[in-house]
């Protein structure tokens, strides 16, 4: 096992560095211009449908029964394998073919905010995009079936290689000038896995005649029905962000990514190892010990992640301008994704706390508690982006987002009895985050251009803030203690 978590940890930091790079590479070629626009909508199109209809089945259903079916019933498990790889195969025919047809209704569906231009180009990545899905499908399932048998290679190098084969796409498409080999990325990254994982993974193909693939496909079929309602929720409100950034203007659509994935890249950063370090062992806890674990992980976590808050929110377009401020990225792509970042940037908090929060529901067993939580907060983002956007523009979408998680997390704190807890250290943060916000504005309007010097003197104040409040405070001063000594 800890060879295993070292593997995904390695491949996901490795991962997340290239994600970076190929944000970075594709804000200095295009900025929030036409193909970073289209490139988004078509990734949309296309793993919309697929996660909607795929991603539970494969994770929730079919990976715990085949690991099951194993120790067993070998083969039934081959005979399980069988029935979902051909499902698979169909479901992407299916889809790939909707695709290519109606490529230009998805797009107008997604995005109806986009001009005709855009629109047109967008419908091309999608139609490029949609031929990887075959691949990415397959793919997936060999990932899984690697896990059951206890092996997590492919899984630790899917992002690497995705990212690789987008980073190559992207030069291409601009030393040759064609935008729309950009969409070829996704597509080739998944061709070459597909058929690198049925190498690796061959000798855990099953051979022979298989038993009872229809039943234990509808087995598989009923563990993941009462799940359902989460992906349909999740993907609707993918859907509903794409539309409301479209009818904000084109250059949106992609500003939203660009803000979106400095905001995810800091809830793996600081969430994951803060959160679930302390949460290891919960599942094999009582209700009483696992909300004692929780206490103690809670105000080490908000230490943390409330002033990043902060600093996420007033230095929300130095951030942009030292990430993605260079060739076609310009001052107004700058502003419009500084924008959305603020919103981000208000509720990060509540993002990485609520991650914390529904992974200690899951581990608890508490699946549909988790699920009722992420639907809640999902709601409130759906209706924040559709009531709220005329006003406020495109920091709608990051505060629609923000009030999401903090409805996600008060109903997750709650479900598990630290909502009292959890409020009296929210509340203790908020004077101390109010006067670093202060601190953090007066600092930033002393050094005009932003940049690296803004981003300095914005977090160097909240910092120094927060740092002085540990000391006085010492209920922080013990947190810190605690959380320094444990590292």
């Amino acid at each position: 096992m800890r060879e295993a978590v070292r593997r995904l940890v390695l491949g996901g930091l490795a991962g997340k560095l290239l994600g970076t790079l190929r944000e970075v590479l594709l804000a200095a070629a295009y900025g929030t211009g036409v193909p970073a626009t289209a490139a988004r909508v078509a990734q949309t199109g296309t793993l919309v449908p697929v996660d909607l209809l795929s991603a539970d089945v494969l994770s929730a259903g079919f990976l715990p029964l085949h690991a099951e079916l194993l120790r067993t019933d070998p083969p039934r498990a081959a005979s399980l394998f069988r029935a979902v790889r051909a499902g698979a195969w169909v479901l992407s025919a299916l889809l790939v073919a909707a695709l290519l047809v109606l490529a230009r209704p998805v797009v107008d569906l997604l995005a109806p905010g986009l001009d005709d231009a855009t629109a047109t180009t967008a419908a091309r990545f999608l139609q490029v995009m949609a031929c990887g899905i075959p691949s990415y499908l397959q793919f997936s399932l060999l990932g899984y079936l690697e896990m059951s048998h206890g092996g997590f290679r492919l899984s630790s190098v899917r992002a690497t290689v995705q990212n690789l084969g987008m980073i190559a796409a992207l030069g291409a498409a601009w030393v040759l000038g064609e935008p729309v080999l950009l969409a070829s990325g996704f597509t080739l990254a998944y061709l070459g896995l597909h058929a690198w994982g049925s190498v690796r993974v061959r000798h855990l193909l099953p051979t022979g005649a298989g038993v009872g693939g229809r039943d234990l496909a509808l087995r598989c079929w009923r563990r993941v029905r009462p799940l359902l309602l989460l992906p349909v929720a999740v993907q609707g409100s993918v859907v509903t962000e794409r539309v409301v950034a479209s009818l904000l203007g084109d250059h949106v659509v992609a500003a939203v990514d660009y803000a979106r994935f400095v905001a995810a890249t800091g809830v793996n950063l600081l969430a994951v190892p803060l959160g679930l370090a302390g949460l290891a062992t919960l599942s094999g806890l009582g209700a009483a010990a696992a909300r004692e674990r929780l206490v103690g992980v809670l105000p080490g976590l908000l230490l943390v992640v409330v002033p990043s808050s902060v600093v996420l929110t007033v230095g929300a377009a130095p951030v942009v301008q030292v990430l993605y401020a260079r060739g076609a990225f310009d001052a107004a792509s700058v502003a419009t994704s500084a924008a959305v970042l603020t919103g981000l940037g208000v509720g990060f908090w509540a993002q990485s706390c609520a991650y914390v929060l529904v992974k200690a529901l899951n581990a608890a067993g508490r699946n549909r508690v988790a699920v009722a939580a992420l639907v809640a907060g999902v709601v409130v983002t759906v209706a924040v982006n559709v009531l709220v956007h005329p006003l406020l523009g495109p920091a709608t979408v990051g505060l629609a987002a923000s009030a999401g998680s903090v409805v996600t997390t008060v109903a997750a704190a709650r479900a598990l009895g630290v909502g009292a807890e959890l409020g009296r250290w929210l509340l203790g943060c908020a004077p101390v985050a109010a006067l670093a916000a202060v601190a953090a504005v007066l600092a930033g309007r002393a050094v005009p251009g932003g940049g690296w010097a803004g981003l300095a003197a914005v977090a160097g104040s909240v910092a120094l803030v927060w740092a002085v409040a540990c000391v006085l405070r010492g209920s922080w001063r013990r947190v810190v203690a605690g959380v320094l000594g444990r590292a």
